[in-house]
């Protein structure tokens, strides 16, 4: 290996070494789940990059007669399942998108039994070339798989997830770039330059997406128990802007040809506050409610604040029927609890009096029709407010078209109760 050739590689194994310590660092000093799936993807992915590059036998001569077929036949496969395993896992979808699981158990399963077969090609003496090609064409199928996820991902609304498309076309480049030089080419060292640099920038990207992604749920975490609430509310659409939101949500939905669910919550005792440890306690109540509902709806789902007193969300792409009731059920459930107000040792508990207002939108429906939705989601909370279960559902398709193109108020629906 060339002096070049060498510094290149160097640098990405350093930059990958840098990344491993501090996820050793905040794995020590927070343990977690999320923080031990991320040292593990980080310390496998990042070992079979640098097997990969060759770089341990250029350093160490005495490694060359060591045999490393084995581990570069399966290493590779090994790394994307845990990889489609922990993007499925931080994008939400494994759970909750039909496609996604579909693609991840089988696809999961495809990937072992190559890992296996190449395993298999190395115990029976094939050469290291054709179990080579054989581990590429795996891993190429779960840089596919990852690039499908992500991208579904960003078509659902999660706004992070574009980082991580970005990963996974770093990752492309990378994975055709360490096996070309695991089997040999001589591709030259401009090449071999933007692979390191895709591959740096993969594990610089995945890092720096998974440590927003935590951030973003630790203070959800800390705002809906009412710890740390900011005066104003954070990153909620409100109005206008909260109505554009909620067109995108059921242009989402049609264009994938799936319902659309928009909610409405209604808070009817906000200003029945009494003994108010702080001048406005209407800022911090609203800003725990509103971490609350973001926390059961997710990232890729609107949530915005249509006044004071009223909670819009919308959940696009709903492919579970019953999905309006899970989600009216938990709404209430987590919404009821109360919210701690004021500072320690003067603060007070607030219970919430809630009710909710549910209106399933079929595929097809007509995006400008937003506001009527939202007003007759938030006509069903109202009357919910009288109704034992304080849940109200209705369905736009009932809906005849003289009512639909009337105005909001004038709508004249039966609601059924849940």
């Amino acid at each position: 290996m060339q002096a070049e050739e060498l510094a290149i590689w160097s640098g990405m194994a350093g930059v990958l070494l840098t990344l491993t310590v501090i996820a050793t660092f905040d794995l020590a000093s927070r343990p977690s789940l999320g923080a031990a799936r991320s040292w593990l993807s980080l310390v496998l992915t990042g070992g079979a990059c640098g097997l990969m590059s060759g770089l341990p036998e250029a350093l160490w001569s005495s490694w060359r007669a060591l045999n490393w077929l084995p581990l570069k036949a399966t290493l590779g496969p090994l790394c994307g399942v845990l990889a489609m395993t922990y993007l499925g896992h931080w994008s939400g979808l494994r759970a909750e998108d039909r496609l996604v699981k579909r693609m991840m158990g089988p696809g999961a399963l495809v990937l072992m039994v190559g890992a296996l077969g190449a395993l298999g090609l190395v115990a029976s003496g094939h050469p290291a070339e054709e179990v080579l090609v054989v581990t590429a064409s795996v891993n190429a199928l779960a840089v596919l798989m990852g690039v499908l996820i992500a991208v579904r991902s960003v078509t659902l609304g999660d706004s992070l997830a574009r980082w991580m498309v970005a990963a996974c076309l770093c990752l492309a480049q990378m994975t055709a770039g360490l096996y070309a030089k695991g089997l040999g080419m001589d591709m030259g060292n401009a090449y071999w330059a933007l692979t390191a640099g895709a591959t740096t920038g993969y594990f610089v990207t995945v890092t720096m997406v998974v440590r927003l992604r935590a951030q973003q749920l630790r203070r959800l975490r800390r705002l809906a128990s009412g710890e740390g609430a900011p005066p104003e509310l954070p990153e909620m659409p409100c109005g206008a802007q909260l109505v554009t939101r909620v067109e995108d949500a059921l242009w989402r939905s049609d264009r994938m040809h799936l319902p659309c669910l928009v909610a409405a919550v209604s808070l009817s005792n906000l200003y029945a506050y009494r003994d108010a440890p702080q001048a406005d306690p209407v800022g911090e109540i609203l800003v725990a409610l509103a971490a609350r509902i973001r926390q059961l709806v997710g990232f890729r789902n609107v949530v915005g604040l249509y006044h004071q007193r009223c909670f819009v969300l919308a959940v696009s792409a709903v492919q579970d029927p019953k999905r309006g009731e899970l989600v009216s059920d938990r709404l209430l459930r987590e919404l009821r609890m109360a919210v701690t107000v004021g500072p320690d040792p003067l603060s007070l508990p607030f219970q919430p009096e809630v009710s909710v207002g549910v209106v399933q939108v079929p595929a097809g429906t007509d995006e400008t029709f937003a506001v009527a939705i939202i007003n007759l989601a938030e006509q069903l909370a109202l009357r919910a407010h009288d109704e034992p279960g304080r849940i109200l559902q209705q369905s736009w398709v009932a809906l005849p078209p003289s009512q639909r193109a009337s105005l909001p108020g004038q709508v004249d629906t039966q609601p059924v109760p849940l």
